[in-house]
């Protein structure tokens, strides 16, 4: 493990100077955002079986989801040795997401051309479960899954590298096909293209000029009506710094122009402190290459100018480092995880946030200078207890963020409310209703109790 020479406090002082010198504007920034965006006003008329309005009754509101998604990748689902630590995952991961992020890359979902791993018993890959698995724990669990990722030079097979670009294509054609056919209408979203900017040049697909416009052309071909969604590694605060003429807006912006539609754009947001670094100096320089991330104001900045494309908003891929391995340096990484949360959360645009590897110790490593468990970034420890991030997390979601009221119903039968968008029971009279209060749906209700 790599260790830093700077204290606690200077570390808290690298990483909160930003919004501690901002606070009072910041904090107003959320607070107004919040109550703006993830929260609306609802009337609900309880009657009886007959019809008649239940008056004068006590009435408890409780919401039960969020329409806000909160996930994380599920890279880890069977995949430890011990069916204890399995089962654990399994409890841990639908407690604390509603979200997961499914691997669909080319090179471990086909190692050998023409087998793909699409079903639940298909050969073990480690941190590739197979789709067929993750989806049945899913659907078993009520998380929505999503797919990551259709096009990634950076894994693709071995096969495929050294064909010409039309055979590429071909390929490309038949994997969108195959899982159009085994998968349209199963997940939330699909991402088409990852990583574009990082230009990782594995095949002549990734010297191709129109690769951006062609993936999303190909992926409307075969996926009309799903949501399809572009990820870059693109921070926030860098767009916010280098304004309209980032590469990112600018990419996006010539691909919509050509005519190619994208239905969401997604930004990551990994603080890879140390990933990089094999030196107790190199990590120390790393802490402090990583500090400006989580400026709120260049983040406000950075989302603003993307929300001008009038697409919705997505941080597909979150890690925050713990920095160290003390009670100091998990208290840093919780309040880290909050104020970001928060400053997502509160944007219009923003309607999903997925946490990206979330256990120490079981994190990417190419073996060749890149480690990413150099970052102690989990959410949980090695043995799967949680961190103080992931009670900071469940607790933004559960109580911070969370409605639930009694009120006592008038002459009609109605009680109004303010709550979060999501769906609820309604306890009146001894039984118990469903409903939901979203944002683009009608917010009056009548409930036969």
């Amino acid at each position: 493990m790599l260790n830093s020479s700077f204290t606690p406090e200077q570390k808290r002082e690298l990483f909160m100077k930003a919004y501690n010198d901002n606070k009072e504007k910041v904090d107003a920034r959320i607070e107004q955002g919040i109550e703006q965006n993830r929260k609306g006003e609802g009337k609900i008329q309880f009657i009886d079986s007959c019809g008649k309005p239940l008056a004068n009754k006590k009435v408890k509101l409780t919401q039960k989801t969020h329409d806000f998604k909160y996930g994380a990748n599920i890279f880890l689902l069977d995949e430890f040795k011990s069916e204890a630590d399995n089962a654990e995952y399994r409890r841990m991961f639908k407690e604390y997401f509603n979200l997961a992020t499914v691997p669909f890359y080319w090179d471990t979902l086909e190692p050998k051309e023409n087998k793909p791993r699409y079903a639940a018993d298909s050969p073990k890959v480690y941190r590739r479960p197979a789709p067929d698995l993750c989806l049945d724990y899913c659907n078993q669990s009520g998380i929505d899954a999503k797919l990551h990722c259709l096009v990634y030079e950076h894994f693709v097979p071995e096969w495929l590298k050294k064909r010409p670009l039309e055979q590429i294509k071909a390929k490309y054609e038949e994997r969108f096909k195959q899982i159009s056919e085994r998968y349209a209408g199963k997940l939330m979203e699909f991402e088409v293209i990852n990583e574009l900017l990082c230009y990782w040049n594995e095949s002549a697909m990734s010297r191709h000029k129109d690769i951006l416009e062609w993936s999303f052309d190909l992926a409307r071909k075969y996926f009309p009506d799903e949501t399809l969604v572009i990820n870059e590694g693109s921070l926030l605060c860098d767009i916010a710094a280098k304004d309209y003429k980032n590469p990112y807006y600018m990419m996006i912006e010539n691909t919509l122009l050509k005519g190619s539609t994208i239905d969401k754009i997604g930004i990551q947001n990994h603080m890879f402190v140390g990933a990089n670094r094999t030196t107790d100096e190199g990590y120390d320089a790393s802490i402090k290459e990583h500090a400006h991330m989580t400026n709120p104001l260049s983040v406000f900045k950075g989302l603003d100018i993307l929300s001008e494309f009038n697409l919705p908003l997505e941080i597909t891929e979150v890690t925050f480092a713990t920095l160290g391995d003390s009670e100091e340096d998990e208290d840093l990484q919780a309040d880290i995880l909050k104020l970001m949360y928060s400053v997502w959360f509160s944007h219009p645009a923003i309607d999903t946030v997925v946490y990206w590897n979330t256990v120490d110790g079981y994190t990417y490593d190419s073996g060749n200078g890149w480690n990413e468990n150099n970052c102690i970034g989990g959410l949980f420890h090695h043995d799967l207890t949680p961190k103080k991030s992931a009670l900071m997390l469940k607790k933004l979601f559960n109580e911070l963020w969370h409605t639930e009221c009694e009120l006592t119903t008038d002459e009609n039968g109605c009680v109004s409310f303010r709550g979060f968008y999501g769906n609820y029971d309604a306890l009146c009279d001894g039984k118990t209703a469903e409903f939901g209060l979203h944002k683009e749906s009608d917010k009056n209700y009548i409930l036969k109790i």
